[in-house]
């Protein structure tokens, strides 16, 4: 019978019946509180009446009582697109020349890769409100993609006299100074940005590749070593791991690691063939050549 009712449920869910739907929900839970598939079921009827802070909660519960139900997880994220969608319009009906809304358009251009309207937008964000930590590193990994780097600096260094404790300030440094062969500038804000979020495996790949241009071998494989720890897939990591490995004599770890970074490399390579190719990829072939992910220089 209380399976009848959540069938029930969802035939008036599908029959545009959102009340009923809505209310055979409910009775289901009232003897099923806990019961993920029900919530969910409840949050569509409520969404589909114009209910977004109800049917949010409802999606809330349904995720506590169950992380892995796909329905709720794929409604919790059509809910928040909708809701998202609304807050951004009602912030350019308020204030259409705000730091915000240049914010807003900037990201918009960036994301269809029109880099310079990106960054005219952040530029105007940043006239109306100067101290907008994200817009700084947002304009500082803009100008760095374009090979600025000491422009990407003057921006980074704004970002962390403003917020001390900012993890992509900091990084964000370290990697342009390794690009502007300082290693040892590289260093100070590589670990500074490790202080901040010692489980970021870039920051450790990039601190160990400032440690082995700087000659600091041994502080190089340790952290290397941390790195493909936190991500076994940093391919790059490995690359310098067996160079780090090299300069000390350890010649059967280089190769280990050498090998290493060679098996990753034929997995991703596999992977594009699947793209390319769809599941009947034919063996050793190859679509474009493997692009080498490499470490900031």
């Amino acid at each position: 019978q209380q399976a009848s009712l959540l069938a029930s449920s969802l035939k008036a869910l599908y029959s545009n019946d959102y009340a009923q739907s809505e209310a055979l929900a409910g009775r289901y839970l009232k003897t099923h509180p806990g019961d993920s598939q029900g919530l969910v079921v409840l949050a569509r009827a409520e969404m589909a009446q114009g209910k977004p802070e109800q049917a949010f909660q409802t999606l809330m519960n349904a995720l506590r009582s169950n992380p892995k139900n796909l329905d709720g997880l794929y409604y919790m994220g059509i809910l928040c697109r909708v809701q998202s969608q609304s807050q951004f319009q009602k912030l350019l009906t308020m204030a259409p020349d705000s730091a915000r809304v240049h914010q807003l358009f900037a990201e918009s251009h960036r994301g269809r890769h029109d880099l310079a309207k990106a960054e005219e937008e952040y530029k105007a964000a940043l006239r109306i409100d100067p101290q907008l930590v994200e817009v700084l590193n947002a304009l500082g990994g803009l100008v760095q993609r374009q090979f600025k780097f000491s422009e990407a600096v003057d921006y980074y260094s704004q970002a962390a006299a403003l917020q001390p404790r900012d993890y992509d300030s900091a990084y964000g440094l370290g990697s342009c100074y390794l690009y502007l062969q300082q290693p040892e500038r590289a260093i100070e804000n590589l670990r500074h940005a490790i202080a901040i979020d010692p489980g970021s495996g870039p920051a450790r790949l990039a601190l160990g590749d400032a440690y082995l241009r700087a000659g600091q071998t041994n502080g190089a494989i340790l952290e290397l070593k941390t790195a493909v720890g936190l991500d076994p897939s940093m391919r790059q990591a490995y690359v310098l791991l067996a160079r780090a490995y090299s300069k000390t004599g350890q010649s059967q770890e280089a190769k280990a690691a050498l090998a290493k970074a060679q098996e990753i490399l034929e997995k991703e390579k596999q992977g594009r063939e699947k793209l390319y190719y769809g599941r009947d990829a034919l063996p050793g072939a190859d679509p474009s050549a493997a692009t080498e992910e490499e470490a900031p220089k």
